[in-house]
């Protein structure tokens, strides 16, 4: 699911490269302990990106062992070990992804919606466990994806109101239970996420959109292909998004391991404009899955 929030792996020094992959590793076994073994095929770039801001905002220290996964059981690998921000993407991804599902079973039709159907039912059991122990979440995510549901059947279903209402989800999700100053920040950087994130999936997803007749805010916006123009404009303003989580960014400065920020600066600066100009100029998108 989504995969846009990732690093420019080639621009990462060895040490930030190795606590990237510990994170996202970490991050898949907590996922099996906390939502079930099936959770972790729906593993994500962007959660692991959430795991590494909390722990900046919180101050959380990181603690590594090298083990082995059933991907690789012949080498053990570097992970990072349980943790709270770890356990709390793990459940947030099992939410969002299952809402998810259920939101596509109600817009999808014929086999696609069969399909999304399938996919509920094989989520649910993640998405239990995890609104047991994140039940005010399980149900902010739910209202919030209800009235996106509603906004995308009206008519004012702009690019930019849509994205607008898929970031303050995300704001919510990276904000929850955090202290209040940690909180403002990380709902800032939340925002600012989730636009990007809709956006670019909207973006990537246009040309199956069009081709199965489904909603796509810039098909309607747009009508037929984009201009190079247009496109350079819509990098422009996915840009700008970037730019105002640079202050938000800042106060980062503070996080005792400058390994960690360093691998957010890599996403901030390198990572999400590098996927901005694959989405928008055909570049061919990399797949979730291990280092």
């Amino acid at each position: 699911m989504f995969g846009y929030v990732r690093v420019a792996r080639g621009e990462l020094r060895v040490r930030e490269y190795e606590y990237y992959r510990a994170s996202y590793c970490g991050l898949c076994r907590a996922m099996g302990k906390c939502t079930g073994q099936c959770s972790r095929l729906t593993l994500s770039y962007d959660f692991a990106f959430l795991v590494n801001l909390r722990m900046a905002l919180t101050g959380e220290k990181a603690i590594f062992r090298r083990r082995r996964c059933f991907l690789h059981p012949f080498r053990r690998r570097v992970m990072m070990e349980r943790n709270a921000a770890l356990e709390f993407a793990a459940r947030a991804a099992a939410i969002l992804v299952y809402e998810k599902f259920r939101d596509d079973r109600q817009d999808e039709r014929g086999l696609a919606r069969a399909g999304a159907f399938w996919k509920g039912l094989f989520a649910r059991p993640a998405y239990r466990r995890a609104r047991k122990k994140l039940p005010e979440l399980a149900l902010a995510v739910r209202e919030t994806l209800t009235a996106f549901s509603e906004r995308e059947r009206g008519k004012n279903a702009t690019p930019d109101t849509l994205a607008a209402l898929f970031g303050e989800l995300l704001a919510t999700i990276a904000s929850f239970d955090l202290p209040e100053n940690a909180a403002r920040i990380a709902r800032i950087i939340g925002r600012q996420t989730g636009r990007f994130i809709y956006l670019a999936d909207a973006i990537d997803d246009l040309p199956r959109d069009r081709k199965k007749h489904r909603f796509n805010p810039f098909a309607a916006a747009y009508g037929g292909e984009m201009s190079g123009e247009e496109k350079k404009e819509i990098e422009a303003a996915l840009l700008a998004g970037l730019a105002d989580m640079e202050t938000a960014f800042d106060l980062l400065e503070g996080d005792e391991d400058s390994t960690r920020t360093a691998i957010l600066k890599n996403i901030l600066y390198i990572g999400m404009p590098q996927t901005a100009r694959e989405v928008l100029y055909g570049k061919p998108k990399r797949k979730e899955g291990n280092f």
